[in-house]
């Protein structure tokens, strides 16, 4: 499985270009964004996005056609593929094997990560969130959470419940097994990615600057 690192603080310059590459459901979204610098990176990760896959595919990136699952998941024909991105970095996985989600999450020193978990995560979870570094371990099991919720298409809040902390690689979402593997990521972020069913992977990290792609 490939994932791939992407910047998105990319030139206002570049905003035009780079969505003219998304369908029309992605401009909605974008549209939909109002804070300008939000905007821009979704454009830029969804853009890149675009591009990365074409070139699994061999087509043009505004000739990637996407379906949505129930949950609003995005799929392609002949891939196996899922994108996130928080701050400015977005993280996108590709994969021809199984089921695949990803998740980045910026650290945010503001956050009540104690508060959060105890809202969320099982008691054992929100206790070891609690105990030490809390931003950092709440960003780490969102992550992996996430991820399993993403692989499964699923819906997020739900997905909290499943305990990802401690325990094995394998975690069980509905009933069914999913591999969750933490990703290296740059300082200030955490990042997990997670494929449907108990075999092990290996993972060959990229990284891709728009401005150059």
């Amino acid at each position: 499985m490939d994932v791939w690192l992407i910047p998105t603080n990319v030139p206002r310059a570049r905003f035009a270009e780079l969505a003219a590459v998304l369908d029309e459901h992605e401009r909605r979204r974008a549209d939909a964004l109002i804070v300008l610098q939000r905007r821009m990176r979704y454009v830029a990760a969804h853009a890149a996005a675009r591009v990365l896959i074409g070139r699994y595919l061999g087509v043009a990136p505004g000739s990637v056609t996407f379906t949505r699952g129930p949950h609003g998941k995005p799929e392609v024909a002949g891939l196996r593929v899922n994108l996130s991105h928080s701050g400015d970095l977005a993280v996108l996985a590709v994969t021809t094997w199984r089921p695949v989600g990803v998740d980045v999450q910026r650290l945010l020193p503001q956050l009540d990560a104690p508060r959060m978990a105890t809202r969320y995560f099982p008691a054992a979870e929100a206790r070891y969130v609690a105990a030490a570094d809390p931003v950092s371990r709440f960003a780490e099991l969102w992550a992996r959470k996430e991820a399993c919720v993403k692989a499964a298409g699923g819906r997020l809040v739900p997905g909290l419940a499943v305990t990802v902390h401690p325990g094995p690689d394998v975690v069980r979402h509905h009933g069914r097994p999913y591999r969750l593997q933490d990703l290296p990521a740059p300082r200030g972020f955490r990042a997990a990615v997670a494929l449907a069913g108990s075999e092990e992977f290996s993972v060959n990290q990229h990284r891709f600057k728009i401005a150059s792609g």
